[in-house]
């Protein structure tokens, strides 16, 4: 992408053609990013148009404030949702999150961000019914933002540096809000070591969410509840399952409070399902996704030729990520896992949303 200088159409028609001509968009329609348009989101930030941000991989051109917010115009955030995506970027910037390898693989995953905080109810994001769908402004537009910043700055083309298999729809926008409303727990910005009080994002590369039914609105224990969660994680195809790293399990308010009723704090949700999500040599051999001599394959931890041991598909308890979000919907308890791509990368980064001048929006 080339700000050195404008680009003058005569209508609305040739301004999306011609985004489309210079690769600007992953095949949405994008907003033009209008000198009005920029110029009313720098203004709102108060930050250096040339302030580097990073170097978005895999082609390390550097993400200034300017592009980062032409880049947001684009996806059709207003100004205030643009501290929520510069702290995402940091996040994914973070050597330990592997941005140049989720950018490359082969792989089906595409960075998450999780917004937690007071922000949630004062930007209206989504985090009850139809979390991972459309219908809000917030979670579509900050998702469509962190991917247009992905092509166009860190040059993640579908099918040149991205190749993906498979891909998912997350790779057009991929952004909820977690619902601490109706969750018995803390925000999960909390679990890594941020105030409650103040408003974040957590980002996590993985994969589609699964669903998953547990009928926990029904008269259950939550030892059964768990007993399914375990079962519908541990997948012998699954990255994480193979080699290691995080998966993230988002559990409806209904499970959510289910288990804490019977006593299942997130710690104990980690233990347990820790223990109970396991596969057998047997079938894991099956599986040739890693050699054994890769650094993360499941045999450095069991006896590849005992073919009864089980294979935990986290490896440590701290593996799994939890957050409450969705709505209540009807009895069946619905939650979801999202896989994760082994301890390759894509591990989950937290960063609190800095707003200019320190105050957050009414």
């Amino acid at each position: 992408m080339d700000l050195s200088s404008a680009i003058e159409v005569d209508s609305i028609e040739e301004a999306h053609e011609t985004m489309h001509r210079l690769g600007w968009t992953d095949g949405l329609p994008v907003v033009p990013p209008t000198p009005l348009l920029v110029e009313s989101a720098l203004e709102y930030l108060g930050r250096h148009p040339q302030e580097v941000i990073g170097e978005v991989p895999p082609k390390n051109r550097l993400a200034t404030v300017e592009k980062v917010v032409v880049n947001s115009v684009m996806a059709g955030c207003i100004p205030e949702y643009i501290p929520v995506v510069i702290a995402a970027l940091e996040g994914m910037l973070d050597d330990s999150f592997n941005l140049n390898g989720i950018q490359a693989t082969t792989n089906c995953i595409s960075p998450l961000a999780i917004v937690t905080g007071p922000v949630v109810d004062q930007l209206a994001f989504n985090a009850r019914d139809n979390v991972f769908g459309g219908g809000s402004r917030a979670n579509a537009t900050v998702g469509r933002a962190i991917r247009l910043i992905l092509w166009n700055i860190g040059g993640g083309y579908a099918g040149e540096i991205d190749r993906a298999t498979l891909g998912h729809p997350g790779k057009y926008t991929y952004c909820i809000a977690e619902n601490t409303a109706d969750s018995p727990w803390g925000p999960i910005h909390e679990e890594r070591g941020f105030a409650t009080e103040v408003s974040c994002v957590t980002v996590f590369a993985c994969e589609a969410p699964h669903h998953i039914a547990t009928g926990s609105g029904y008269v259950l224990s939550g030892d059964d509840i768990l007993a399914v969660l375990a079962d519908s994680c541990a997948t012998a195809g699954a990255a994480t399952m193979n080699g290691g790293g995080q998966a993230l399990l988002v559990l409806g308010p209904m499970t959510a409070q289910k288990l804490d009723s019977d006593g299942f704090g997130k710690d104990g949700i980690r233990q347990e399902i820790q223990r109970l999500a396991c596969k057998p040599v047997k079938l894991m051999n099956s599986n040739k996704f890693l050699n054994p001599e890769h650094p993360f394959h499941w045999a450095r931890m069991v006896d590849p030729a005992d073919d009864d041991a089980l294979i935990p598909m986290f490896r440590s308890p701290e593996d799994l990520l939890i957050i409450v979000a969705g709505g209540w919907g009807s009895g069946s308890g619905f939650n979801a896992v999202c896989h994760g791509w082994m301890q390759a990368g894509g591990l989950a980064q937290t960063r609190v949303i800095e707003w200019p001048g320190g105050k957050e929006p009414a």
